[in-house]
C-alpha cells in the first residue's frame, strides 16, 4: 500500500510560493477608463494587470513595484500599423519617472486593418507607482502608422 509524504516547507517557502501566485494572477484593473482612441481609428485599452509590491528589507533598502498589463490594440484605420511593445510608458497619474518597461515584452508587430491584438508588458518601478494608485499608459511612442507615431492620450486605470 503506499504511504503518503509529508514533508515539511519552510515558511519562507511558503511566502515566496504566494508571492509568485499573486504575481502571475492578471485580473481587470478596479478602475478602468476604458479605451483611448485616436483620430484615425486605433484604440489602446487595459484589459488585465497584476500587481506586485516589494517591500525595502535590510538588504535592499528600497521596495520595489512590478505591473504586468495586458493590453489590446485595435486598428480601425485603413493601413496596417506596427505596435512597438518595448516604447509603452507606464507613469504614476501625478507624472514623474517613468516605470521601466522589462525586456520580455516582446518585438514589434504588425496589426492589419480590422484586425485586433493584445501584447502583455512589464513594468518595473523604485518609485513614482503605487498598486493602490491609479496609473497611466501611454502608448503615443508605442504605436506607428507608416512611421509615424499615432496621437493617443495615455490609457487611465487603477490596478488594486
Amino acid at each position: 500500500m503506499l504511504q503518503p509524504r509529508i514533508s515539511s516547507i519552510s515558511p519562507i517557502a511558503l511566502l515566496l510560493l504566494g508571492i509568485g501566485a499573486c504575481a502571475t494572477t492578471m485580473m481587470p484593473p478596479v478602475a478602468n477608463s476604458g479605451p483611448v482612441s485616436s483620430g484615425n481609428g486605433v484604440s489602446v485599452a487595459v484589459l488585465r494587470q497584476a500587481c506586485l509590491t516589494t517591500a525595502p528589507v535590510d538588504e535592499v533598502p528600497t521596495g520595489s513595484v512590478d505591473e504586468t498589463v495586458e493590453v489590446q490594440v485595435r486598428n480601425g484605420s485603413p493601413e496596417p500599423l506596427t505596435v512597438h511593445p518595448e516604447r509603452f510608458v507606464l507613469r504614476g497619474a501625478d507624472g514623474g519617472e517613468p516605470a521601466t518597461p522589462a525586456m520580455t515584452s516582446g518585438d514589434a508587430r504588425t496589426v492589419a486593418q480590422g484586425e485586433t491584438q493584445t501584447f502583455q508588458l512589464q513594468f518595473s518601478a523604485r518609485a513614482g507607482l503605487e498598486c493602490t494608485q491609479e496609473m497611466r499608459l501611454d502608448a503615443n511612442a508605442a504605436i506607428t502608422l507608416h512611421d509615424a507615431p499615432v496621437a493617443l492620450a495615455p490609457v487611465p486605470f487603477r490596478p488594486l
